[in-house]
């Protein structure tokens, strides 16, 4: 079983209202014509790609002074509805705005109680919130540690205008993941340019996984090889980060880059298997 563990379930309407995300169309080089024009097509470009489920991702920038990011929120009522309407072949990712404090709570209670979410999407550099900030951040953590759900945490650069990556600097999780030893989680787009900082971290944390979202496997940087082939190849988990990337374009080039690079068995425990152990499927 093929699982997607990052996707954004955007539209082009939705993105094009937001410049951050059309500045990152233009870092991926993306023909805004070819977007998606509607959440039914992630489903239809999975079948094409044999993918089996995949881990749709909230967002919420509400409480958010960044201007730039007044159109990013999208809510958790639509998520769990995309995810409702796909026979549970989409796996519902809550999104909160730690600048809500209290109410980021709540919400986040509701989702997980009402909704039925199955983990949380935090993005810094999108929220100007540290991820290691005690105040704003860590009562989210206790309640999705308390609760058993994962976190998938943005970590190193990004492709999103208008924010700074100091605020996802893959380090940052070190702390959390000290303080919540309990808590699962992801961290996406291997931190970026600080993969060998990722890799330490998840080296001493058993309760980490990495992600390989947003890059095609054939850019996959050489220090992180050893690890996805051996000590940490439990761990690894095949993302895209849809739509910057489809799921065909990657495993068309996983299959010729990257599979035959890895030690028998490991390519099941990327494309899937890690990804059912963290998500308790």
């Amino acid at each position: 079983m093929i699982i997607d563990a990052h996707v954004h379930p955007w539209t082009r309407a939705f993105m094009k209202r937001n410049g951050p995300i059309m500045k990152a169309c233009d870092f991926f080089k993306l023909d805004v014509s070819k977007l998606p024009s509607s959440t039914d097509e992630l489903l239809d470009e999975m079948d094409e790609a044999g993918v089996a489920m995949a881990v749709i991702l909230g967002q919420d920038t509400s409480s958010t002074k960044n201007p730039a990011f007044k159109n990013y929120t999208l809510r958790n009522d639509d998520v769990a509805r995309i995810a409702a309407k796909s026979g549970d072949r989409l796996v519902p990712f809550a999104g909160v705005d730690p600048n809500a404090g209290r109410d980021a709570l709540r919400e986040l209670k509701r989702g997980i109680k009402s909704l039925g979410m199955r983990g949380l999407k935090v993005h810094g550099s999108a929220n100007s919130v540290y991820l290691n900030d005690r105040k704003l951040m860590y009562p989210i953590y206790e309640l999705c540690q308390d609760a058993g759900i994962p976190v998938l945490v943005h970590t190193g650069t990004t492709g999103l205008g208008d924010t700074e990556i100091r605020y996802s600097k893959p380090e940052l999780v070190d702390e959390i993941c000290q303080s919540f030893p309990d808590l699962k989680v992801v961290m996406a787009h291997f931190g970026w340019p600080w993969p060998d900082v990722t890799v330490a971290v998840a080296l001493r944390s058993p309760n980490v996984f990495i992600d390989v979202s947003g890059w095609k496997p054939r850019y996959l940087p050489p220090s992180i090889m050893p690890y996805l082939n051996g000590i940490l190849q439990d761990r690894f988990l095949f993302g895209t980060d849809y739509p910057m990337l489809r799921q065909k374009e990657w495993l068309d080039d996983f299959r010729v880059n990257l599979a035959p690079k890895l030690k028998p068995g490991v390519s099941e425990k990327l494309l899937g298997a890690n990804a059912r152990r963290m998500l308790a499927l």
